[in-house]
């Protein structure tokens, strides 16, 4: 399940006792900013394995050692340290856990963990999936090639991508046409979708049980000290879409987190994240609809002073191992850089 020589290494220095001695080091300042999005067992799921980042167990694992390690902090105090208005100067390593999408595993599973440890998480909604039964486009995408029965085709838009499962595995064929619609040439979304369920010849997408998180557990959350952002309405990949779109994502998700939970979100998280899913004008528009900040998730540490407050920078917790996941946070924690 866990292999590669990352693995190797970080297996290596765990059980060396290096971990130990990585964390007797001097902190650094910094904002590392994990981000989650499902919590469970994919094998127990029909659609995209890689939106599940952490068992239960691994998640209150995670946790529990990175309350003993680091500095857990809010959103509030994220949001601070990016533009230099915090008012504690010590130097420390302060750690925010985000989780995106809103899948109601984050309520079910994800919160009661981080409410038993007194451990804030910022929850970025997409709103009109709010308690709804939709199955978003990663998912719908994994669905048609888990269930195709094409194992080799050819997709033409929006660039040529031959899929050919039985030779290059699920996993990364799977990886590879999520990267291909995450594209900006990517303009027509639902053509996409369209042509990969004719080419591979996938199953139409049976009827699901509620997939997100609704209002009143949102609520709820907000009441057992969550924090509330924004992922935008829909979850386009936002340089797919003109400014004046831009616009109405960002603005219609802001009003109704407004009208729903009675909060001002100041903070959103870019759906996708990489560095070509959002532009300088996009953060021009954040700014414009009323955001404080935004983050983005193409990995890397946060330093003070030099912390875009427009692309706060997110590292993705994956299905990692132990040793892992404490050679990371340890590698974090003096170096001021995240060991992928």
């Amino acid at each position: 399940m866990f292999g590669g020589k990352r693995e190797l290494l970080a297996r290596g220095l765990f059980w060396s006792g290096a971990t130990f001695l990585l964390g007797q080091l001097p902190e650094r300042d910094l904002l590392l900013v994990l981000n989650y999005h499902r919590v469970g067992n994919p094998d127990d799921d029909p659609f995209d394995p890689g939106v599940f980042s952490a068992t239960a167990d691994q998640l209150n694992e995670q946790i529990s050692y990175l309350k003993r390690h680091v500095s857990l902090v809010t959103l509030p105090e994220a949001l601070a340290f990016a533009d230099g208005t915090i008012k504690e100067k010590a130097r420390r390593c302060r750690v925010l856990i985000t989780f995106d999408d809103g899948y109601l595993d984050n309520y079910e599973v994800a919160f009661p963990i981080l409410r038993s440890h007194g451990v804030q998480g910022a929850f970025f909604l997409v709103t009109n999936m709010v308690g709804s039964c939709y199955v978003p486009w990663w998912d719908h995408i994994a669905y048609l090639i888990k269930t195709g029965r094409q194992r080799r085709f050819c997709l033409r838009y929006p660039a040529d991508l031959v899929v050919d499962v039985d030779e290059n595995g699920m996993t990364k064929s799977l990886r590879e046409v999520l990267s291909l619609y995450k594209r900006p040439e990517n303009t027509d979304p639902a053509r996409f979708i369209r042509e990969l369920g004719e080419e591979g010849k996938g199953e139409e997408l049976p009827g699901t049980l509620r997939r997100f998180l609704d209002w009143d557990e949102a609520r709820e959350m907000i009441g057992g000290g969550m924090a509330i952002g924004s992922h935008t309405h829909s979850h386009p990949v936002l340089s797919q879409l003109g400014p004046e779109q831009q616009r109405k994502e960002l603005a219609q998700s802001r009003a109704l987190l407004r009208e729903q939970l009675g909060i001002e979100a100041d903070a959103l998280a870019y759906p996708v994240g990489n560095t070509t899913s959002f532009s300088d004008q996009t953060r021009q528009i954040a700014r414009e609809m009323g955001y404080r900040a935004a983050f983005s998730f193409h990995g890397g540490t946060n330093l003070p002073g030099i912390t875009r407050c427009y692309d706060i920078k997110r590292v993705g917790v994956g299905d990692q191992s132990w040793p892992r996941f404490r050679v990371q946070a340890a590698v974090s924690r003096f170096a001021g850089r995240y060991w992928p």
